[in-house]
């Protein structure tokens, strides 16, 4: 019976106990483009999107699912925003990769034709409707130079920032 259960723990996926995303949103003046990168765990992304309808999606493996792009995107569109100017920013997905360690992933947006920032307002509800204690951290940047990190949960879902 214990060797069934350690091998039950050791082929067992691996868990976390904290839900974190990261977010840069760097605006490239000379490109007129904001260029965003937003880092989240596979596994929660997954759970999450499934409980909302979609297909077991097996992003970033051999198995991925065709549409796997298409409902990442949905999801997206519904749970992350940005405001820019005081008008709604229209981004498009560029991509999406694993990190090497298969637990993180790594989805790349953008928006072109972006005129110089004034006002910014970010909603980043990604995940905060499965896990409770999910935090959401957003960095603002003005080229290299970092002009504002934003920190949003459940509760708080949305910042306004200006450059």
């Amino acid at each position: 019976m214990s060797l069934l259960l350690t091998l039950l723990l050791f082929l067992s996926p691996p868990v976390h106990d904290y839900h974190v995303s990261k977010t840069n949103v760097r605006y490239v003046a000379d490109r007129n483009q904001l260029q965003i990168e937003m880092q989240v765990f596979v596994d929660d992304i997954e759970e999450a999107m499934e409980e909302a309808g979609a297909p077991r999606l097996r992003i970033g493996t051999a198995k991925e699912h065709a549409e796997a792009e298409r409902y990442l995107t949905a999801y997206l569109e519904k749970h992350f925003r940005i405001d820019w100017n005081g008008e709604k920013l229209p981004v498009e997905m560029i991509g999406y990769e694993l990190e090497d360690d298969m637990h993180g992933l790594w989805i790349y947006l953008a928006a072109n034709e972006v005129s110089d920032p004034d006002g910014i307002t970010v909603e980043n509800s990604v995940l905060t409707e499965y896990y409770a204690d999910q935090k959401n951290i957003v960095k603002l940047f003005d080229g290299d130079r970092r002009v504002a990190t934003m920190l949003m949960d459940r509760n708080k879902p949305s910042s306004a920032e200006t450059f």
